[in-house]
């Protein structure tokens, strides 16, 4: 079927927080048009290009929405109409209005912490050569974090096509559930699954998602499906979220963890109910700070795998984290640093343990050319244990099961202190020491230091934003691209348009400018790096380097180098990883390599 394609952008709008005013303030939408036109420029822009291309006044064939959730999206134009300036004008308004409504923008920003930017191109069927034309709108909206900045600058599954949620069913919006894959040679290949919801508000995600107060519960899971393993988590938490002032979030949470892994050679069983409370502060644009302190008793099982003796303890823990997210002026990328903290004091013997654990990430897009970017990701941490350490709470090193600069400054991988130093040449938790006798030891102190390289191959992308012409002259009369419109609504109308509207809102001009200047700065990196260099999938060669160390007392020290490839694939809501490490030096307890396979979805709405 051939297809006319109209390249002009039809829609174009920017969605922002009032993030300085009350709680249920709505969301402001602006709309770029003319300044001298009470039509809207892109309204302007469709009229002139459905002219140009001789379908206007014929009889529509068919009316389509390419979205998520779109098959039910009422417009004022369908199969039968006329296609008139007034229908086509009408249409592109509704649609606008079903992107950003209030319970969609709200939904968005609230519970996602969110802003957009949105566009919409058309395009006209006319292949069926019987008088006719088919419409069909292509929206894209493009989220924009303002909680989670890792969100905005790492290349982590993103659409471009907007939801609508009033049609999402209720229950899959209540409970956003994710599923996974992966697989590790310590672990084996197991699946994993989440969901959680807010208590107050299960039955009207929309109501929950601007509710200052939420209540949620969350659950979620991984079991090995060749191997007793298994890791889960159930919470309870309470939260208090606040968008204009220095303190964002206040949180008390009580969770349940259970999880049986590989200790070296070695298994580790643990039950323990933890309560939490925490605090997360925005101390900058782009920059937040979360604080988090605890209590945990724990129950724990230790079978050693060259005896057999197995050892059963309980003990009485005070845990603590301080978790750094920023995305630096002067080096554009994205930082992240976490220090965690625990003291331990088991019941009976009485013995007490404190250990203490630091880690710091980078990740950087170089650009080479429009989406087309050297991915570099770099995670060094080391951590040091004193006192009576027991043999579950040593340090051991090996495949980390989360991300630490992927993962969510809120989720259980990023929560718990890590339990070693980062080997991807070894399953989980495999690198140990080899301690007197023969027996699995852990370490006291450990170091490591990662890098990870992406490449990007053109012809195995394609650009989220597309290099596209539109029919928009410049002041040379030179057509403009999609692209350079984009970015010249955030940095040059965008600020003007949002200081007007705050203005109307009842703040002064001088207000208005430092307001609509602190919202841009929270956004404007995110947007250039989803503007200019996006895909809506990439299939990229991953280049990795691992080195590592690891000692204790009373136990050799040991040093590990490795290096391997795999390849990285983001698509849609969907995001793989898989590759192989191969220990160049240091010792390899039986096997040399490790090959694992990392699959998420998320987002399925």
């Amino acid at each position: 079927m051939q297809k006319l394609g109209v390249k002009c952008v039809l829609g174009l709008g920017l969605i922002f927080p009032a993030l300085g005013f009350a709680q249920d303030a709505a969301p402001v939408s602006l709309s770029f048009g003319s300044d001298t036109d009470k039509t809207p420029q892109d309204t302007g822009v469709a009229l002139t290009s459905a002219k140009a291309h001789g379908v206007r006044d014929l009889r529509v064939r068919y009316v389509k929405v390419e979205g998520r959730w779109a098959d039910h999206v009422p417009l004022p134009l369908a199969a039968g109409d006329t296609l008139t300036n007034e229908k086509l004008s009408a249409a592109m308004g509704a649609l606008r209005d079903a992107i950003t409504s209030g319970s969609n923008a709200s939904l968005g920003f609230h519970s996602k912490g969110e802003v957009g930017v949105l566009y919409i191109d058309v395009k006209y069927d006319t292949s069926a050569n019987d008088g006719t034309v088919g419409v069909i709108f292509r929206p894209y909206y493009l989220h924009i974090s303002l909680v989670q900045v890792g969100n905005n600058v790492l290349p982590i599954p993103r659409t471009p096509r907007p939801t609508f949620y009033s049609n999402v069913p209720k229950p899959l919006l209540a409970l956003n559930p994710t599923v996974g894959l992966s697989y590790d040679r310590a672990f084996g290949s197991s699946i994993s699954a989440s969901f959680g919801g807010d208590l107050l508000h299960l039955s009207d995600a929309v109501n929950s998602a601007t509710a200052q107060q939420q209540f949620e519960l969350r659950a979620e899971g991984t079991k090995s499906l060749e191997k007793s393993f298994y890791r889960g988590d159930a919470s309870l938490r309470y939260s208090h979220q606040r968008t204009d002032a220095s303190l964002e979030q206040v949180m008390f949470s009580a969770d349940f963890d259970g999880v049986k892994e590989p200790l070296g050679d070695s298994e580790h069983t643990r039950n323990a109910g933890v309560a939490t409370v925490g605090l997360k502060l925005k101390l900058a644009p782009n920059t937040h700070l979360s604080l988090d302190a605890g209590y945990r008793r724990t129950s724990d099982a230790f079978l050693d795998g060259t005896t057999s003796l197995e050892t059963n303890t309980t003990a009485n823990e005070q845990t603590a984290r301080v978790l750094l997210d920023t995305i630096p002026p002067s080096i554009n990328g994205f930082l992240r640093t976490a220090f965690w903290e625990e003291s331990g004091w088991q019941t009976g013997s009485g013995e007490s343990y404190q250990r203490f654990v630091g880690r710091l990430g980078y990740e950087k897009e170089i650009a080479l050319a429009p989406n087309q970017t050297i991915g570099i990701e770099i995670v060094a941490g080391g951590g040091r244990a004193s006192g009576n350490t027991p043999g579950y709470s040593q340090f051991f090193g090996g495949n980390a099961p989360g991300q630490f600069l992927y993962d969510n400054s809120n989720s259980t991988a990023l929560m718990k202190m890590p339990s070693g130093p980062i080997i991807r040449s070894f399953g989980e938790n495999e690198a140990r020491l080899r301690g007197a006798g023969g027996l699995t030891t852990g370490g006291d102190t450990f170091w490591h230091v990662n890098l990870n390289v992406t490449l990007p191959i053109p012809t195995w992308s394609m650009p989220l934003i597309p290099n596209e012409l539109t029919d928009i002259p410049d002041v040379n009369g030179n057509p403009i691209s999609i692209k350079q419109l984009l970015r010249t609504q955030i940095d040059v109308t965008g600020p003007s348009m949002l200081a007007a509207v705050l203005q109307e809102q009842g703040l002064s001009a001088a207000e208005a400018e430092t307001q609509a200047r602190r919202i841009l700065q929270e956004v404007t990196p995110a947007a250039h790096f989803v503007i200019d260099q996006a895909n809506l999938y990439s299939i990229k060669p991953l280049l990795m380097v691992d080195a590592a160390g690891l000692s204790g007392q009373g136990a050799s020290s040991e040093t590990w180098l490795a290096a391997g490839g795999g390849v990285q694939l983001t698509v849609v809501t969907a995001k793989l990883e898989a590759g192989y490490m191969r220990t160049v030096s240091g010792p390899t307890f039986g096997r040399q390599g490790n090959a694992f396979v990392r699959l998420v979805f998320q987002n399925l709405f």
